[in-house]
């Protein structure tokens, strides 16, 4: 009776776990009918700490972040159908890099912060390639180059340019292309008192323009316009007796004059005040003084320098001994019956004058005659009328004796 009773138990529990069994497995055929496993794609939004390359002085150069991760899950169509992007972070850390190049960097494992019993299957990209360069500084002169052309004697004074120097920060490939900073100024638009604020040009080796700087060099260059004049000078009173004015040198032929372009056009030369040289009996010199037109003004480095030697000289004298024969006489008998004959074997002549002057003097230079009017035969002294050319003075007065004779004419004979 109780193998019969134990049999039939031992039945019912494999009966019992075999229905248990089967019960699951309905249970799994009708869930996974109505709730199957699936599997989707989020694109979730890519964080990083990219900032950090910033305080490393790196940048990011011709590759970028993707702004987005794809992440593929997986579960029952109930729990995924309801998870969203903003239930995963997922970032990429740039901490490590600290040097230009390139570099593979993994983008870590996302986190879920979603309540629902997903499984993450994996994320697309998993790295990125990307490509860093250090960010430099340098330091540049600003120059200034001309464009057009000014007309004859006209400059560019007290040039300035601001900042002088300027500090150009970029990336490392960009700096080494950098040849020099420029900021050009056209001289056909030149005025006085210029001041032109201008976008600095940055250039390569090749004087082409880096475009990456462009706009990032404000500058401001102010100048003067100047012209220079001669310089022109009086003298009022008079030297020492027996000493003139010879010659008056400057320290400068011509001195600059700041002005408008309209102005300076109408000048052609400055005076200085004048030089008294009242009583000099030596040369000397000294500084002048310019009186400007108006509206212009006189370089200082110029006039400071501007001075003006005065050279006197003394006068010379020099005595020419004139023959007797180049007395010219005026006056006379013309008949031939009456001689007049120069008893002086020479008649000295006295000039005075300039040096330069009394050296250029030939003894031709001086015409000597006399006039014998109603001169009786006999021995006369005869004023002589002296001239000299008119760049010298004759000193005193000259007379030369006369001899006067008369001379029997003889009449012709008839007949022959």
């Amino acid at each position: 009776m109780n193998k019969l009773i134990n049999s039939l138990f031992e039945k019912d529990l494999v009966i019992k776990i075999v229905s248990i069994m089967t019960a699951i497995l309905i249970w799994f055929v009708v869930l996974d009918t109505n709730n199957p496993f699936e599997e989707r794609t989020l694109a979730v939004p890519l964080t990083s700490n990219i900032d950090i390359l910033q305080r490393k002085s790196l940048q990011l150069v011709g590759t970028q972040l993707p702004t987005s991760v794809d992440i593929k899950i997986k579960g029952r169509r109930s729990k995924i159908s309801g998870v969203t992007a903003n239930d995963f972070r997922i970032t990429i850390d740039l901490s490590e890099v600290s040097e230009s190049g390139f570099k593979r960097i993994n983008i870590e494992e996302p986190e879920y912060i979603g309540d629902q019993d997903i499984i993450i299957v994996g994320i697309n990209p998993t790295t990125v390639n990307l490509n860093f360069e250090r960010i430099i500084g340098k330091q540049y002169p600003v120059n200034v180059e001309f464009t057009g052309s000014l007309p004859a004697g006209y400059e560019i004074i007290n040039l300035k340019v601001e900042p002088s120097n300027v500090i150009l920060e970029e990336k490392e490939s960009s700096i080494s292309q950098i040849s020099k900073v420029v900021a050009f100024v056209n001289l056909d638009e030149a005025d006085d008192n210029k001041e032109l604020v201008i976008r600095g040009s940055v250039l390569d080796d090749n004087d082409q323009l880096l475009r990456q700087f462009e706009g990032k060099v404000p500058v401001i260059v102010t100048f003067n316009l100047a012209k220079k004049v001669p310089v022109a000078v009086a003298t009022t009173g008079k030297p020492a007796n027996d000493f003139y004015l010879k010659n008056i040198r400057y320290s400068m032929n011509e001195l600059r004059i700041i002005g408008s372009r309209s102005v300076l056009e109408g000048i052609k030369s400055v005076s200085a005040e004048a030089i008294d040289i009242t009583d000099k009996s030596e040369s000397f010199t000294i500084p002048l003084v310019i009186n400007p037109p108006k509206g212009v003004t006189v370089y200082k480095e110029d006039s400071d320098r501007l001075s003006a030697e005065v050279i006197l000289e003394k006068s010379i004298t020099r005595t020419f001994n004139i023959s007797p024969g180049m007395v010219s006489i005026y006056g006379g008998d013309t008949s031939g019956a009456v001689e007049y004959r120069i008893t002086d074997t020479i008649i000295p002549i006295t000039v005075k004058g300039k040096v330069d002057d009394i050296n250029a003097v030939k003894t031709a230079d001086i015409r000597l005659s006399i006039r014998v009017n109603d001169l009786e035969p006999g021995q006369h002294e005869v004023p002589l009328i002296v001239s000299v050319p008119n760049t010298v003075n004759l000193i005193g007065e000259y007379s030369v004796n006369v001899m006067i004779t008369t001379t029997p004419v003889t009449e012709p004979t008839p007949g022959l």
